[in-house]
Order: C-alpha cells, then structure tokens, then sequence
C-alpha cells in the first residue's frame, strides 16, 4: 500500500513538473531592458509623407525615435485603391522626409506602410497585384524606403492570393530593402479545431500562416490588441503568451509585437485593460519564459506614434528601455 502511494506521488511529481516546464515555463526575472536590443519599432501617420514637413519638425521626431531605441518605422503611405495603385499625393513629400531623417540618423530604418481592408480590394486579380508590385518599386526605389510594410485586413491560412502579392512585390524592390508584414493575433491550429464548434474566431492566424508569411518577409508583426479582453491581468497573460509562442515558431525571421497607445473606447477594445504598460509587461513575461526564443524576437511596434502621450513615453522607458 505504501508503495503504491509513494509511486502515484512520485508519478504526479513527474507530471507536475512537466507541466511547469513545458506547458507553463520555468521563467527568470530580467527587466525588460535586459531584452531590448535597441530597434523597436512605430507606426507614423500619413501626414508625415503626405504634408511639407519643417527642419524643426523633423529633428524633434528623430530625436524622440532615437531616445527610446526605436530603429523601424512604419510610415503610412497608402492606402491602396481598388485596383492596387496609391494616389501619389498620399505620399507627396515623401522623398524629403525619407532624405532629411536618414541624414539625421542613418540608422534608423523608414517603410512604406501600404494596406487595405481585404473586402474592398482583391488580390486575386493579377493587374491588381501587378500594380501593388508597381507600386512597390516606386516606394522602394524612387522614393528611397528601406521597405515595404504590408498591413492587409484580414489574412488567414491558406491565403494564397496575399502569398503571391508579397511574393511579387519581393521579385521588384532591391534585395537590400525589406519586406514586413503585420498579422492579427496568433491562435494555434489545434486550439481552432477544438473550439471550432463552440465559438468562431473572425480574425486570427494560425501557424500556418506565419509560417507561410515567414517564408517571404524579413519582419513579421503581430498586432495584439483589440482584444475584447475586460481584465489587465487576461491580457498581459495573452500578450505573454504571443511572445512565446511566435518568437518560438518564427525562426530566422525578425519579429515584432506590436501593443497599443491609443485610447478610443470601442467595442473589442478597452483601453483600460490594453495599453503600453500591460502590453509591456506581457512582453517581459513572455521573454522571461524558458518557453520563448529569445533570438527571434526583435522589439516591441507601438501603434501608434500618433496617440503616444508624455505619460506613455515615461512608461516605455521605465519598462522597456532603462
């Protein structure tokens, strides 16, 4: 009887280390400046290509971008029309601010943000990608971007029309110049199929995109938030959880996970529950966790430059750079 007992403990030790190790993750207690390799990343607004831009107005963006370890931004230079072209005057001082804010830092590294909601555009027409392409080049070359940042919503698994859109949009741009795409949050394929008769997941990628995006792009972002989370503590751990899993999954390919600064009040969204400190902290989580691969994981993406407040600022330092 002894034994028995000793050898059902002894069993559910076993298991309950497993556990902690494999599922939940032994973690260690570094502070998120321990992880921050210095090239985080932004999202800028249209007006900073779309208008005339001063000196002044410039050095005060670049000086701010350098002082809080951002090295990516993604400028807003779209949004894509029906048939896949842009209206040039979205991006008409374009070729100044890209010249003036690299010879201020040439290190810091500007893409093209071009997108579109998938319902108003479709990618399964090829003089649609044709000019996406097109467009790509002009960006990429002529206005001297270090990239292409591709926000299309939604994308999901098995989407090939948007595969071949990147695809064609690599085979045209310098080979210098990179290609980044922003993904909604990652669900595991198999937790879709258990669930799949329960709830509906609208937006979501699985593994198998991120894996089929990863093939093609340089950076992958994936956008955390919008959540419909109601607690602080549910959303730490989802963004916890983003970090691990993806950083783990995207081998060789730079990842980004992007946390919110903006604070309109919306359905899925609550800016009490997600914002840059609880976004913050489930990246550190996330990085502590044995689970996590490290290497990968290239910064945090702020969305957006725009809404990012004094107070915001003070946090992301406080957190994530000092």
């Amino acid at each position: 009887m002894k034994i028995w007992k000793v050898t059902t403990l002894g069993i559910i030790f076993i298991v309950a280390m497993f556990l902690w190790i494999f599922v939940w993750g032994l973690s260690a207690n570094q502070p998120g400046s321990y992880y921050n390799k210095g090239n985080n990343a932004v999202w800028l607004s249209h007006q900073w290509v779309g208008e005339a831009k001063s000196d002044i107005e410039i050095q005060a963006l670049v000086r701010r971008l350098k002082e809080h370890d951002i090295g990516t931004v993604f400028v807003h230079s779209g949004p894509l029309k029906e048939d896949g072209s842009i209206d040039p005057t979205t991006y008409q001082h374009s070729i100044a601010f890209v010249e003036k804010a690299k010879r201020l830092d040439p290190d810091i590294e500007y893409q093209a943000w071009i997108g579109q909601l998938r319902g108003k555009i479709d990618l399964g027409n090829d003089n649609v990608r044709h000019n996406i392409a097109n467009q790509c080049r002009t960006l990429a070359y002529l206005v001297g971007f270090d990239g292409i940042h591709f926000d299309v919503e939604p994308v999901w698994d098995g989407d090939l029309e948007f595969i071949e859109t990147i695809e064609e949009c690599r085979d045209v741009i310098p080979k210098d110049k990179k290609i980044s795409v922003a993904l909604a949050e990652f669900i595991p394929e198999s937790f879709i199929w258990f669930t799949e008769k329960i709830h509906t997941f609208e937006n979501y990628n699985t593994e198998v995109n991120y894996q089929n995006v990863a093939e093609h792009a340089d950076q992958v972002v994936v956008m955390a938030y919008d959540t419909g989370l109601t607690h602080d503590w549910m959303y730490e751990w989802l963004v916890k959880e983003q970090t691990i899993w993806l950083s783990d999954l995207l081998d060789g390919t730079e990842l980004f996970v992007g946390i919110p600064s903006y604070d309109d009040e919306k359905a899925g969204f609550d800016p009490a529950v997600e914002n840059v400190r609880t976004g913050l902290n489930g990246i550190v989580k996330g990085l502590n966790n044995v689970r996590s691969n490290v290497e990968n994981f290239e910064g945090v993406a702020i969305y957006s430059y725009w809404e990012m407040g004094g107070d915001e600022w003070i946090t992301f330092k406080d957190l994530w750079v000092e």
